[in-house]
């Protein structure tokens, strides 16, 4: 009985610090701090990007996983757990913290909350995640999990870093580290898949169709959209410009934005045609189909 009492005493213990602040114990809100000691440590940083008196979710794993004795117990001793939150009433944060945490959001591309990194010791993502059901101790074999992966791409870094790039050697090992990984594992590291497609891109294109035939084309509409958008906003000067000068800037440039998006349009029949001879699944490539359907909508609705 005693057992239970506080162990339940605990967790409410716990969850009541995450409620009174946004740093509660075991947890730190200092992004340099925590590289430091994974460093010092060699471990990794579990970094919890929250928003802890707002988000709905955010309080789900907080009460269900990361306020939880068992967690904190075990998590404590594997990393160095890192809180950046983004609370709306911001006397929970610390000066350190309010300061230093806009900048974190927006250096890890962070759009939703919970968002939860795992970092090494200079703060480069090795995995990402979020909220997950089962209670702390699927929580915990999760994060395992994605060290174990993660302590095979630090080693396999260190065996390539060895070999010149572009080597055979080299891009056989790459290939068959990263063949059949996930999405994310290649995003978080498409400068080697990037580095196999400049070697060989008609050998490796169809076993990364996404980085082969649907990014250059993706790459290319939005550097298109920033341009368009930085000559609109340079046609429309310092003021406000009133409606009507709006679409007369619109209708300017309207030829240009055609010429543009019809260029990309040919780029697209290429990749999709490069795609095709090569026997890639049209389902692997399906955001090029998606990318060519709404040019042609703009395409021919521009000036009307």
């Amino acid at each position: 009985m005693k057992k239970t009492f506080f162990a339940a005493a605990a967790s409410l213990a716990a969850s009541a610090a995450f409620a009174a602040t946004s740093t509660p114990a075991g947890w730190t809100d200092d992004f340099d701090a925590a590289k430091a000691r994974a460093a010092a440590e060699n471990k990794f940083i579990l970094a919890d990007f929250s928003g802890s008196d707002w988000c709905g979710w955010c309080k789900k794993l907080d009460r269900e996983v990361f306020a939880r004795p068992e967690f904190l117990e075990s998590a404590t001793n594997k990393f160095v757990l890192l809180m950046v939150d983004s609370p709306s009433d911001k006397s929970l944060l610390s000066e350190k913290a309010a300061k230093q945490n806009p900048g974190l959001v927006e250096k890890y591309g962070v759009g939703g909350f919970p968002t939860v990194l795992l970092l090494d010791a200079n703060g480069d993502v090795v995995a990402k995640t979020g909220y997950r059901a089962g209670g702390p101790v699927k929580y915990l074999e999760h994060i395992d999990s994605k060290v174990k992966s993660a302590r095979g791409l630090e080693a396999f870094k260190r065996e390539v870093s060895a070999l010149g790039k572009g080597t055979p050697e080299r891009l056989a090992k790459i290939d068959a580290f990263f063949s059949g990984a996930d999405e994310e594992t290649l995003n978080a590291n498409a400068g080697y898949v990037e580095e196999l497609l400049s070697a060989d891109s008609a050998k490796y294109g169809p076993k990364y169709p996404e980085f082969a035939y649907v990014r250059p084309v993706s790459a290319k509409l939005e550097k298109v959209l920033r341009e368009l958008n930085r000559e609109f906003a340079k046609r429309c000067g310092d003021k406000k410009p009133s409606k009507e000068k709006i679409e007369k800037i619109r209708e300017e440039l309207d030829p240009l934005a055609r010429e543009k998006f019809t260029a990309i349009l040919a780029d697209v029949k290429v990749y999709e045609a490069k795609a095709k001879a090569a026997g890639v699944d049209v389902d692997k490539i399906a955001e090029l189909f998606q990318i060519k359907e709404h040019l042609e909508e703009v395409v021919k609705g521009i000036g009307k």
